[in-house]
Order: structure tokens, then sequence, then C-alpha cells
């Protein structure tokens, strides 16, 4: 009975060691995303063409995937009708990583418009990242997110058609933590 008991808890041990382990720490250029991982919703403004100003409620979901070593970000913006209901008009996916020198972050996004994706220019900055990429239609396209002094997701879009040399505002988001 001795032996038999012994033996159970020798085999459980792995077992329960492992699921009292944390989870594992993104690599040093993904950490800044270990601090977006939960449900982010806010108020966002868009601009779709010559004063065509839309009010949403975004949402953002991150998520650590593969072990920390890549985040999925899921955002949406929710558009109220003229009948009062919400819809759905902005849909978005997002998987940053490393590349394969384990020290470059990229990002590869996924819209709900047409089914586009793309492979910004993805850059991490002190309080924030940046991704810009070049629109056929539109031009140059940038967006910076940052925290700001209340501990929100704030996060901008420009356009440019000069390659930079002037830019106009086409989306901001202020996001609060809400899980």
């Amino acid at each position: 009975m001795m032996r038999s008991l012994l033996t159970l808890a020798l085999l459980l041990t792995p077992a329960i060691v492992m699921s009292q382990s944390t989870p594992p720490a993104p690599p040093a250029p993904l950490s800044l995303f270990a601090k977006l991982v939960g449900e982010w919703e806010g108020e966002a403004t868009a601009v779709m063409g010559p004063g065509a100003r839309h009010l949403l409620r975004q949402t953002e979901r991150v998520e650590a995937v593969a072990g920390a070593t890549a985040f999925a970000v899921r955002g949406r913006g929710f558009e109220k009708m003229a009948d009062g209901r919400e819809q759905m008009t902005f849909d978005a996916f997002a998987v940053i990583y490393l590349d394969h020198d384990h020290a470059t972050p990229r990002m590869r996004t996924f819209t709900m418009q047409g089914g586009n994706w793309a492979d910004p220019e993805f850059t991490l900055t002190a309080d924030g990242y940046q991704w810009s990429m070049r629109d056929p239609r539109a031009g140059l396209i940038r967006y910076e997110m940052k925290f700001d002094q209340e501990g929100r997701w704030v996060e901008t879009g420009a356009v440019s058609r000069d390659d930079g040399a002037t830019w106009f505002p086409i989306f901001e988001m202020k996001l609060r933590r809400v899980k």
C-alpha cells in the first residue's frame, strides 16, 4: 500500500509542477506586448474619405501565443447606425513576432475589407510602436501606439500623399483595459 502511494506521488509530481509553472516570458524585443495582453475598449474616430468621420466603439484583444513568442491582436470597431443598433464596420487581425534572427520584430495584418493582408514596416519605440505601409490608392499610411499618463492604449493613424512631407489624420483611438 505504501509503495503504491509513493509511486502515485512520484507520477503526479511532474503534472503538479507543470500546472503551477508561470507562463513563459516573451523575448525581450516583444516585452511591450506582454503589457497589452488582455481586452481593451474605448472610443475611436476614423476618417474614411473627405468629411466622412466615423465614431466607433473600438475593442482590441491581445493574446500571447506559441509560448509568448508571438502575439495575436484582434481589433474591431462598432458604429452606431441610424436605427440605433451597432454594426461592426472594422475587423482586423495582426500577428506580431520576431523574424528568424530572433531580434527584428515583424507584423502581419489582415482586414475584413476585401480580405487584404500586409507586412508593414514595424518599429518598436521607447514607449510603444509604429507601423507603416504604402497603399497604392491612399499613399503612405502610418500608425503610432503609446500609453498615455492614464495608462490608456492610444493609437493614431495618418496618411501622406507626398512621401511624408505632410500628414493628414485618419484614425485615433483611446482604450482602457477591461480584462
